[in-house]
């Protein structure tokens, strides 16, 4: 009986307020509500047929931004490390003075914009940090996959997946990135990705640094890890080679103004404050558990993206 009388009382509020605000501006609220919930909820259930038919990369603007970077300006210097399969040029930039070199990749799946975008913010934001420039040394490759960007495919025009090409390295833009990181000799692999989901996350090379790397990261964000599953990810390829490496998904409602470039920013500052405490906080994070849990997915790795 109680909750009949409720019922009954909450009906008659609901009348006394559509008759104060008017039915008109009700169904307005209710309108932009509905709105902000498609927008909130549909990105995370688009199916990958569905994203394919999506806005891409404007490549237009990647190639005049690009250009911009010319040799010398604001201490960048440039330079082509291969061609696509198409032959078009893959570009990489240089800037810092530091002797430990941080390796970004952007791209590398031609139908995740924000990776792209993210490390255009970068380059821009790198000119204004004088310790990050006078301690590291950034080789910035923003767009590794320029077919599959210019006909917004994740793939390349072989249909292959870069992001499974690291130990293969059957492909001409996977064989760029390996010339450059030979030359490079990094330190630390960030590979920037979109996922399909409304929270970032970021996936470890599965050695002991990365994994070291993976407990202080998370004690000092919420952002939930993983560790990368072994099918020829960027990642796979930094473990295999001892260094630290991570893939950063962003969350696709990022998209290319400032979001995903502050998520990518963010790491690096922390990166930095990692390596500059040495073993003193390496010894001190070492103990504790993770607050994310790197024992999810397939065996507990998992893979990038939306499949294998």
């Amino acid at each position: 009986m109680a909750i009949i009388l409720s019922g009954m009382h909450f009906l008659e509020n609901f009348k006394a307020n559509i008759s104060q605000i008017g039915l008109g501006n009700l169904l307005k609220v209710l309108g932009l509500i509905a709105f902000t919930a498609f927008l909130i909820f549909y990105p995370a259930s688009v199916p990958r047929e569905s994203s394919e038919a999506g806005p891409g990369v404007d490549y237009a603007y990647v190639e005049h931004v690009l250009a911009s970077y010319s040799d010398g300006v604001h201490g960048y210097s440039y330079g082509i490390c291969g061609y696509s399969v198409e032959s078009r040029p893959i570009y990489y930039y240089v800037i810092g003075e530091g002797n430990e070199t941080i390796l970004i990749l952007g791209g590398l799946h031609g139908d995740e914009p924000k990776g792209t975008y993210a490390c255009l913010e970068i380059l821009a934001n790198l000119t204004e940090s004088e310790y990050l420039l006078k301690r590291y040394r950034f080789v910035v490759i923003p767009l590794c996959n320029p077919d599959g960007a210019a006909t917004f495919r994740r793939r390349n025009l072989r249909d292959v997946d870069l992001n499974r090409d690291f130990y293969d390295f059957s492909q001409p833009e996977t064989q760029a990135i390996r010339r450059i990181f030979v030359e490079s000799s990094p330190v630390l692999l960030i590979d920037v990705h979109e996922s399909l989901s409304g929270e970032p996350i970021i996936i470890y090379a599965n050695n002991t640094k990365s994994r070291l790397l993976a407990r202080f990261f998370s004690l000092e964000t919420d952002i939930p890890g993983f560790l990368a599953a072994d099918v020829g990810q960027s990642a796979n390829f930094a473990e295999k080679n001892g260094i630290y490496g991570v893939i950063i998904e962003l969350p696709i409602l990022s998209w290319k103004y400032k979001n995903g470039s502050i998520i990518v920013w963010r790491f690096i500052e922390s990166w930095a404050r990692f390596e500059r405490n040495g073993m003193h906080i390496k010894e001190r994070y070492a103990p504790h558990r993770l607050n994310v849990d790197l024992t999810c997915g397939v065996g507990g790795k998992v893979f990038d993206g939306r499949g294998p």
